[in-house]
């Protein structure tokens, strides 16, 4: 599998706080089948993540070597989760942002009160800008979950949608669940992620989630967004538009 959405670069975030959880959840990830992460720190101003671009890259260069002396056979990326906050905020950072794996795919997450005219807005400043934003964990948000076409008005403005690990199982509330629900049923998640911050509490294991998408929705699917997907992402190929 595939993971394109973790917290697991230690001490820039309000994920792993050390060196030791960070080598912790990486070898329970791989141990549970994923074998490809992605590193998407906090990329958020307001609750004063300040990981811009430079500064991502000289610490990813550093824990890649750290992980590869720990003799973990896992495949890291580079990437940040970017906090939308308005489009003043989004032309500012710009320069900041780190794409997942340096390609044109865009990790974005929102306040989780935020409205869909600003959620549309955003995407349309990542498609201006020539990137292909990724929402982040899409059934969190509860204009989705009180709409019904939201989601798919987001996916056809030309963003793509990553469930969070645990939310079929009702692990962010019943509403997230049902709408996670929802988006699988009508096809519209193309992404799934762990969101892992800790090797405890918020763990970056993916695969009994896999397990139940491909039991409730076939292999295939299950296959497409737990790795194909993924895949076709980190090296940059435009899946907008493909088929799972």
């Amino acid at each position: 599998m595939i993971d394109i959405h973790s917290h697991i670069l230690p001490m820039v975030d309000d994920g792993c706080q050390s060196i030791d959880q960070a080598l912790q959840m990486l070898d329970q990830a791989y141990r549970d089948g994923t074998d490809e992460i992605v590193l998407t720190p906090h990329l958020a101003y307001p609750y004063h993540f300040e990981n811009p671009s430079v500064k991502i890259k000289g610490l990813f260069s550093d824990f890649q070597r750290i992980v590869k002396d720990a003799g973990i056979p896992v495949k890291l990326y580079p990437g940040c989760e970017f906090l939308f906050d308005s489009v003043e905020s989004f032309y500012e950072h710009l320069d900041e942002i780190t794409t997942c794996n340096d390609t044109r795919y865009l990790l974005m997450e929102f306040f989780f009160d935020a409205d869909g005219k600003k959620m549309i807005e955003a995407v349309r400043c990542a498609v201006e800008n020539d990137l292909i934003p990724v929402i982040a964990h899409p059934e969190r948000y509860e204009s989705i979950q009180v709409s019904d076409h939201l989601a798919k008005d987001l996916v056809s403005s030309g963003a793509l949608l990553q469930m969070n690990k645990g939310s079929v199982f009702g692990k962010y509330g019943m509403m997230a669940r049902d709408t996670v629900m929802d988006l699988l049923e009508a096809h519209l998640i193309s992404f799934a992620g762990s969101d892992g911050h800790h090797p405890i509490h918020r763990s970056a294991r993916m695969y009994r989630d896999y397990q139940f998408v491909k039991e409730l929705y076939g292999r295939d699917y299950s296959e497409a967004i737990f790795n194909d997907n993924a895949a076709k992402m980190l090296r940059n190929v435009d899946i907008r538009g493909m088929k799972e």
